[in-house]
């Protein structure tokens, strides 16, 4: 087929007529109309019928003004947008528009002039929900800002990587860097050197787990002092809940939370150390109490009173905080007897003294055993018999060292070579005391009662 036989491109593309009337029939998205140079309409699509709610017989040869909104008529807005577009060929516009029904609806449109010069023709499109999603989008930044500024924690917004993009004021007065160094990551600044790394790396594993979170020193730049910080990060989805590429977190000051932890970390740890030390003194007294006791009426009756005595030892340490006063000590035990002993006949003297709370077990059980013989067998237990427990302090050479001297006197002895038993409290006095406080002790047994003179190096 030669070239003049080939069919000729314009017999097989439409006419240009039909191609507009498909196009203006098809976009039913869109409201299509024209208007004449007075404004009256003179063409109406199926998409303006759908779109306003005029079918072309209601239209036709009416006002085009109508579709604007009564305070925009009012204005003479659609004389003006007709002038605009004659005058620079186009005006675009976003306002709200009315339907047939009186509804409103926010519409983007685009008026143009007709090239042979009979009219205009518009376009217009229903952007309600984009419009007030927006409304609502800059709602929500606002009521962010408002929230973000006000509260006492440092609010930031940033890439996933962590790059800053916003700071809130709080951040730029606690840190002293302003929205320029603050951005990209230049608010690692702010971080403590030794937390940067840990920062970073909390960055890098947000990617995957979809939530930041590190606890670090942040400088504070009014002082210069590093204080704790827990930063927690998410980030931002769309309406579709997609990631938008934005992240939004917090940075909120727990130095004092994190000192309170630690304080309770040493004190559940001192908890669990003083409660092994306790069942192994409660051990020792059970296993000692049995060897010394001649029937289970006896070691009941001892072991109780002997735990006793513990407890109010353990009350004591329980209120107090590295020391404890010898008096309270001396005078709790005291009193404890006082029921079934001649107290008129005790004399207890001595300057104020506080001991080691670590040692005040093993002295307050000590204190206890002369008590118990004192009322038993010794001074208290006889009408002549007197009980004085003296203490002074001494420093020598730096050391600072209490003496106590337990003295009974006025008591009718065992006969000379009368067998002695060494029983708890005696082992206690001589043995645990040096062990458990660096102490050094001398028990004697005189004519008229017994001397215990206990010497115990303070820190």
């Amino acid at each position: 087929m030669t070239a003049p036989d080939m069919p000729q491109s314009s017999l097989l593309a439409p006419k240009s007529d039909d191609l507009l009337r498909v196009v203006f029939e098809s976009a039913v998205d869109f409201a299509i109309f024209s208007l004449d140079p007075q404004g009256r309409v003179t063409s109406w699509n199926t998409g303006a019928e759908r779109v306003l709610g005029f079918t072309e017989a209601d239209i036709l040869g009416q006002s085009g003004d109508i579709i604007f909104i009564e305070e925009d008529r009012k204005a003479g807005v659609p004389a003006l947008e007709r002038a605009d577009a004659r005058a620079h060929g186009r005006a675009e516009d976003e306002r709200w528009q009315m339907r047939k029904d009186g509804t409103r609806f926010w519409a983007s449109g685009l008026t143009m002039p007709l090239s042979d010069g009979s009219g205009f023709v518009k376009i217009l499109r229903d952007r309600t929900e984009s419009h007030r999603a927006g409304q609502k989008l800059t709602e929500n930044e606002e009521r962010f800002r408002l929230l973000a500024t006000n509260i006492p924690q440092l609010v930031f917004r940033c890439l996933a990587d962590g790059s800053r993009t916003w700071g809130s004021p709080q951040w730029v007065d606690y840190s002293g860097l302003d929205q320029p160094q603050s951005l990209g990551l230049g608010w690692l600044n702010a971080v403590h050197p030794e937390d940067r790394a840990l920062t970073l790396a909390a960055w890098q594993a947000a990617a995957n787990t979809g939530e930041c979170y590190v606890e670090h020193r942040v400088r504070r730049a009014s002082d210069d002092a590093y204080r704790w910080h827990q930063t927690r990060a998410l980030p931002v989805l769309t309406a579709f809940g997609e990631p938008s590429g934005d992240w939004i977190g917090t940075m909120t000051d727990i130095h004092e939370l994190r000192a309170l932890k630690d304080r309770q970390d040493v004190l559940v740890a001192e908890l669990q150390h003083r409660t092994r030390n306790l069942l192994a003194v409660v051990q020792s007294v059970a296993s000692q109490t049995l060897r010394s006791s001649a029937s289970m009426e006896s070691f009941g009756a001892e072991f109780s009173s002997r735990l006793r005595a513990l407890s109010r030892v353990q009350g004591l340490v329980a209120r107090a905080a590295e020391t404890i006063s010898l008096r309270d000590l001396i005078e709790g035990e005291l009193r404890a007897h006082g029921a079934a002993s001649r107290m008129e006949a005790v004399q207890a003297e001595g300057p104020p003294v506080t001991v080691p709370t670590l040692g005040a077990q093993a002295l307050g059980l000590a204190l206890h055993e002369l008590a118990t013989n004192a009322i038993k067998y010794g001074a208290l237990s006889q009408e002549n018999g007197m009980l004085r427990i003296l203490w002074t302090l001494e420093e020598n050479a730096g050391e600072r060292v209490v003496l106590l001297e337990w003295r009974e006197e006025g008591v009718s002895m065992p006969a000379d070579g009368a067998p002695r038993r060494k029983g708890y409290g005696r082992e206690l006095i001589e043995r645990a005391l040096p062990y458990q406080l660096n102490a050094k002790t001398d028990l004697q047994f005189l004519d008229d009662g017994i001397r215990c003179l206990i010497r115990v190096p303070l820190p």
